[in-house]
């Protein structure tokens, strides 16, 4: 935050446990005051949205998947896309998370459209519970 800022006061409604909820994780994480951590909040809002929908060039980033291993077929084709994606795949890493669900880390690096169509295409897959990629330009400054 830059001295010379003009701050703007509003107003918002929220539901009575949401803002618990946030005063809460506000407090855990020794942040000073309900306006910081909406500020902070608001950036990390801004910045997910564009690095996600408005990126270019190389990105690097994430993609975690949560599977059942059980499911016939899904780590055959989970391969699969490792190697139709290999330029873009830096790495990988897979856990067990218990005797039926996995979880898998892919580390990626290349364009935006490249990372949501694997992103897709994992999403796609019967016996994957939950996919959550994040990916974000190097170098970039924060808003």
């Amino acid at each position: 935050m830059v001295e010379s800022e003009k701050f703007i006061r509003f107003s918002v409604s929220l539901p009575e446990d949401l803002l618990k909820e946030f005063d809460k994780v506000t407090e855990s994480l020794g942040i000073q005051g309900r306006s910081d951590a909406i500020r902070k909040a608001m950036r990390d809002f801004i910045v997910n949205y564009t690095w996600m929908h408005k990126g270019k060039g190389d990105m690097v980033g994430s993609i975690t998947i949560i599977l059942d291993h059980e499911t016939t077929g899904i780590m055959d084709e989970i391969t699969e896309l490792q190697h139709k994606y290999l330029k873009l795949i830096a790495s990988s890493m897979h856990v067990h998370l218990d005797e039926r669900e996995c979880m898998i880390v892919l580390a990626v690096r290349g364009k935006v459209e490249d990372i949501e169509k694997l992103n897709n295409e994992i999403l796609a897959l019967k016996g994957v519970k939950l996919v959550k990629y994040t990916i974000m330009t190097p170098g970039t400054e924060l808003p």
